[in-house]
């Protein structure tokens, strides 16, 4: 049930022809739509009864009649604890909006009781009206109770109606609010005309001194929940009342100040304060003389002014819709932002009343107006675009994606430069940059998110994408990598100048390349506004019925982030910062996780610690350095043994070794085992990272210094400077960890050197070299003058090497042809290396490290692999023998249709039903039985024989495979192959049980991975769990996501609910008609492949997602994972409805579903599971291809 918020009236806005009503102001507190009229008399009652008064006696009656009404209401149990149930109402917090209230038992008892008093009281017959029904039933409570209640009404069109008091001259006075003729849905619709009924639902009245503790109490509950400081919660308690503006109170105090942030993390913080009677709205003026906004003005950073505003412009607490994604009430958000905002500044005379903070407050403003303009702009030119609604057709849907990107192009360009007249008209951007760093970074920021939410919708060839997508995600990386100053990009403190910023020149020359790119994608665009769509059917979100047209279609946006993404080649050192950063976070994760029993958490971050190492030596068949680095470490029976795990048993979808996977999750000390060994490994990672973290920063100093010849001599001479200190650093860094750096020169030596004429890959073999040039060149910049000469020529060698051997043509499977000579070069090469690292290091003890040996990883994959969990062997045996003696029965029945064929003769149709029934073939049958009832055609009696012939037999399907568990496997895929092993009867109930879980072995596999993600996601949070059973309204729903994200959010969560979703999307990606269930739906590279980037990682997405938006994904695959967990139920009904009927025709077993039978249970359930899913989710029937269907 969803009870409204309290609101607070002023009764004196009702028409009244008696003097003013006192008190003027009231709490308004609802209740239950069902019943609420009772619900209102009674909580506004005994809330208003005195302490020690007999206010049962009163309300029910005495103690007979109380019995009698209990028998009449069928209430069983001893004597009522009246005590005790007043206790539970006066505890009652209406602003805390306790839905599980209205749920007590025993306060439902009382509640029951006096409707039926109540009933018994009025006098009225059963065909009143209901207004009438409502008055008598008012008359008769105000009777009953003796007091006054007083009815404020307000009718369906709003309009407020005179108030009504009941028994008038009584002295104790009730308040209720009445909304008249509320249209309410009917559970079951009858006909057209009937689909609603008009009720009137009521509310009570809470007076000011009984709300204020309770409203204090919500604000104590509130900022608990929002995880404030327990001192700073009991100091905000004490100093608050109702004559401050809730948020100046905050922003005045230095102490509380951060409380913002806590507040406005979640929307649904913010609106609960505004239902417990706080003001939570930035702009208002209530209780103070300036908005929120002008608090923050005068402070040393611009922080929380930035909070608020997102907060304010999104508005989150009255809608979905947002400045990414906007309709009109966000353009009147942004408007309201700005009328604030300049009220402030005239309000508080310029703000001259900030003293020395006046001139820093004014240009914040300036530069947050300016941003706003640029909003405005932007989602008004949106807003005055066709709607996007549910009528409208994928192409006119695409259509206006291409708009969007069209008009966010073009503003950018004209607000590319903040309008500072002295520096822009004199050519000195950067300057200006520097200057107003928070508008160009809100603006590149905003423009990022639009852009990469839109962006692969828009395919347009050449290298316009791919440029344009570099350039902004290069800006919004610089930005990251190089801050405004130590405080960040919001301080209002420092001094900023373009010498002491001068790496700030590096974002500000991607920015400046992603406009010329911006303006080169925007003229095209228009150019060819209908060549530019993306077919939507091949993103994943919907799938063509014909598979033949669906492979003509254009690529669909998650293959545009795969040619994106695989682009950034030519971003080598971002793509592998990214994967030793995810390498890191997973494995250190998954090796601090204490593993204990009950708890599958620690397994599962095992596992996906594992998977994310595989994946991330698999990188070694590009040109990856840290893939090559990491593997040269490694044994190389390790190495393969990594990537036997990954690829076959935690990547994709494998019945077998899934099953046994799930089987092991139970082996704790397998998993501690497995936990010392990636203990082993990180270590290794470790020592790897410690030349990446400068690769990076260099490489982009790099550019920058590039990017600034010609610009600047001063500009250049600074970065170099900037450069020169890295170096340093990296040199002092370099000596602390020499004994490493030996280590990983003779590892990698060993490594290229044993794959010299044994793996030809071109791009591995590239790789190798990469790996080498980027390591020694890194030690060269190290060591001394003499041994860096040496090291230079051969390098150059090596370089010269490399040209050759990437311009050989490729013969096969990615490999090359090496010649003798070549062989001979490489040789030369490794030797030189060798040679002048053995100098470099010879007084050098090299770094020594746990070897990883194969036993400790081997059995994971090998027991996984070797299990049967579905049969014993007595039962494989007699499953063999079954299958043995119909084929022999099969092949007997052949030899006799043959002869028919072949000697012409014809049969009577049932012996020629009888006869074929016998016949185990994948083929059709029809073509056979014509031929064998009728005098045949010779094309139609050889088209028959070729049946036959064409079957092959499956005699051998056991002998020809060592394993019989995959005979089994494959025997079930065939054609009839299910229908033949439901149609035994082994005379063994288990045996039978265990046949049908084995074929229908996805479904049972997805609903036992459901079963964690909803135990890890909510049962083990126990306020995600309570809300979560109780929160019906959308804006409880939608904290209870923000919490599960944040949850989300916490490694030893993180871990192993993507291990669960990624099992379940490798279950889900067999069906494509289960597309939805792992493609992004939303926001950042929109149709993107979640269960890829689950299995890769995606450097673009999740390095700006995690900048700029560290919610998209998490949200995303909450999202995923709520659907699977709320459509649980109605799968298991599927699954069990397929075991009970064992159909194996699809259209039979839906022809099933819709018979008309209320008494099936399962058919009932599944009924109610099809009428309650979510809208705008595909339909229930593509859950259907994940049965053993043929």
């Amino acid at each position: 049930m969803y009870v409204i918020p309290p609101k607070l009236q002023d009764l004196s806005a009702w028409p009244s022809t008696r003097k003013s009503p006192s008190p003027a102001e009231i709490w308004e507190i609802s209740a239950p739509p069902d019943k609420s009229l009772i619900w209102c008399i009674v909580l506004s009652f005994v809330i208003s009864s005195e302490k020690d008064s007999p206010w049962q006696v009163t309300l029910l009656g005495a103690k007979a009649q109380i019995k009698e009404l209990m028998e009449k209401r069928n209430i069983a149990g001893g004597p009522l604890n009246f005590n005790h149930i007043k206790k539970m109402i006066m505890n009652f917090n209406p602003f805390k909006n306790q839905h599980s209230f209205y749920s007590n038992k025993e306060v439902i008892k009382i509640i029951r009781m006096f409707e039926l008093k109540l009933n018994r009281r009025r006098r009225s017959d059963s065909n009143s009206a209901s207004q009438r029904n409502d008055d008598l039933k008012l008359e008769a409570a105000a009777e009953i109770l003796e007091c006054c209640i007083e009815v404020y009404e307000t009718d369906s069109s709003g309009n407020r109606q005179e108030p009504i008091s009941y028994n008038r001259t009584a002295k104790r006075k009730i308040i209720l609010f009445q909304y008249s003729e509320v249209p309410k849905k009917l559970k079951r619709i009858t006909s057209p005309d009937k689909s609603f009924k008009i009720i009137n639902i009521f509310a009570f009245g809470m007076s000011l001194e009984k709300a204020f503790p309770l409203r204090k109490e919500a604000l104590h509950h509130i900022l608990l929940r929002a995880k404030v400081n327990a001192k700073i919660i009991l100091g905000i308690k004490t100093s608050y009342d109702d004559s401050e503006n809730f948020l100046a109170l905050l922003l005045k105090n230095p102490t509380w100040r951060d409380v913002i942030t806590s507040i406005y993390l979640s929307p649904y913080i913010a609106w609960k304060l505004e239902a417990a009677g706080l003001n939570t709205d930035p702009c208002s003026f209530k209780q103070s003389d300036f908005s929120a906004f002008y608090y923050c003005m005068g402070l040393d950073s611009s922080r929380l002014l930035h909070v608020l505003y997102n907060y304010a412009s999104n508005n989150f607490e009255h809608s979905d819709k947002t400045t990414r994604n906007p309709d009109e009430r966000t353009l009147t958000a942004l408007e309201k932002i700005k009328s604030a905002l300049l009220k402030d500044y005239s309000k508080s005379n310029n703000f001259s009343i900030l003293g020395n903070k006046r001139d820093v407050a004014y240009k914040t403003l300036q530069e947050i107006l300016c941003f706003n303009e640029y909003q405005h702009c932007v989602v008004s030119k949106i807003n005055a675009l066709p709607t996007n609604h549910s009528q409208q057709t994928d192409a006119e849907n695409l259509q206006r994606k291409n708009k969007i990107v069209e008009i966010l192009l073009e503003m950018y360009s004209q607000y590319f430069h903040y309008p500072d007249r002295n520096n822009v008209a004199s050519g000195n951007f950067f300057d200006n940059f520097i200057k107003y760093s928070e508008y160009y970074e809100n603006l590149d920021n905003y423009t990022c998110l639009l852009f990469f939410d839109l962006i692969l919708y828009v395919n347009q060839s050449g290298d316009d994408i791919k440029h344009a997508v570099h350039n902004l995600f290069l800006t919004v990386f610089g930005y990251t990598l190089f801050e405004k100053c130590k405080h960040g990009v919001h301080c209002l403190e420092c001094v900023l100048t373009s010498e002491t910023c001068a790496l700030r020149f590096i974002p500000f020359t991607f920015r400046s390349k992603f406009k010329e790119n911006a303006e080169d994608l925007l003229n095209k665009l228009k150019r060819s506004p209908n060549e530019t769509l993306i077919n939507p059917s091949t993103s994943g979100s919907s799938t063509s019925s014909n598979p033949s047209t669906a492979s003509k279609k254009k690529p669909g946006p998650n293959s545009i982030l795969t040619r994106i993404t695989a682009s950034l080649k030519d971003l080598p050192e971002v793509k592998d910062q990214f994967l030793i950063n995810r390498l890191l976070k997973y494995v250190g994760a998954a090796i601090s996780f204490t593993l204990s029993d009950g708890d599958i958490k620690g397994v599962l971050s095992v596992e996906r610690a594992l998977q994310v190492i595989g994946e991330t030596l698999n990188t070694t068949e590009s040109s990856s350095v840290i893939g090559h680095l990491l593997c040269s470490c490694l044994p190389e029976d390790v190495v393969i043994e990594f990537f036997k795990i990954r690829n076959h048993c935690l990547s994709k979808y494998r019945p077998r070794a899934m099953k046994g996977k799930l089987s092991l999750e139970k082996d704790i000390l397998r998993f501690e085992k497995l936990q010392k060994m990636i203990t082993k490994f990180f270590k290794i990672v470790e020592a790897v990272n410690h030349s990446q973290c400068f690769r990076i920063f260099e490489d982009m100093i790099k550019k920058g210094r590039e990017e600034s010849v010609g610009v600047s001599d001063a500009l250049y001479q600074n970065i170099a400077e900037h450069h020169n200190a890295l170096t340093m650093f990296m040199k002092e860094k370099y000596h602390e960890n020499i004994s490493n750096f030996k280590l990983l020169a003779n590892k990698l030596l060993d490594y290229v050197e044993n794959e010299l004429s044994i793996n030809k890959r071109l791009n591995r073999k590239l790789g190798q070299f990469y790996t080498l040039k980027f390591l020694f060149s890194y030690i060269g910049n190290q060591c001394d003058l003499e041994h860096r000469s040496e090291l230079v020529i051969v390098l150059e060698n090596l370089n010269s090497l490399s040209q050759s051997i990437e311009s050989k043509s490729i013969v096969g499977k990615g490999e090359i042809d090496i010649t003798s000579q070549d062989e001979q070069d490489m040789v030369q090469v490794i030797s030189s290396l060798r040679v002048v690292s053995n100098k470099i290091f010879a007084e050098v003890n090299q770094a020594q490290y746990e070897k990883i040996v194969l036993s400790e990883i081997s059995t994971f994959f090998n027991d996984a692999r070797s299990s049967n969990l579905w049969f014993t062997d007595d039962e494989i045996s007699t499953i063999k023998k079954f299958i043995s003696d119909h084929m022999q029965i099969s092949r007997n029945a052949k030899v006799s249709v043959k002869n028919y064929l072949e000697n012409g003769h014809t049969i009577q149709e049932h012996e020629a039903k009888q006869l074929l029934d016998k016949i185990f073939t994948p083929k059709d049958k029809t073509s056979i039985l014509r031929v064998l009832t009728t005098s045949p055609e010779r094309k139609a009696l050889t088209s028959a024989l070729n049946t036959l012939k064409c079957d092959s037999d499956k005699k051998d399907l056991f002998q020809s495979n060592s394993d019989d568990l995959d005979g089994l496997i494959k025997f079930a895929e065939i054609k009839d192959g299910k229908r033949l092993l439901l149609s035994f009867d082994f005379q063994d109930d288990n045996l039978h049980q265990n046949v049908l879980q084995f074929l229908n072995r996805k479904v049972e596999l997805l609903l036992e991975r459901i079963s964690h993600l909803k135990s890890i996601l909510i049962e083990e949070d126990e306020e995600i769990s309570s809300l979560w059973a109780w929160g019906k309204s959308e804006a409880i729903k939608t904290h209870v996501r923000y919490l599960m994200s944040q949850r989300f959010q916490k490694e030893d969560v993180r871990l192993s609910l993507e291990m669960l979703l990624f099992d379940c999307m490798n279950i889900l990606k067999t069906s494509e008609s289960l597309s939805h269930l792992w493609t992004k739906a939303n926001y950042l590279f929109s149709g993107a492949s979640l269960r890829d980037i689950l299995s890769h990682g995606s450097t673009i997405l999740e390095i700006v997602g995690g900048s700029l938006d560290k919610d998209d994904l998490p949200s995303q695959f909450i999202d995923k994972m709520l659907e699977l967990i709320e459509d649980s139920e109605g799968i298991r009904a599927l699954s069990d409805l397929w075991g009970r009927s064992k159909l194996t025709d699809q259209q039979q077993f839906e022809d099933l579903i819709s018979t008309d039978d209320d008494s099936d249970l399962l058919l009932q359930k599944i009924k109610k599971w099809k009428k309650n899913r979510s809208q705008g989710t595909v339909g229930w029937k593509d859950y259907l291809s994940l049965l053993p269907f043929n």
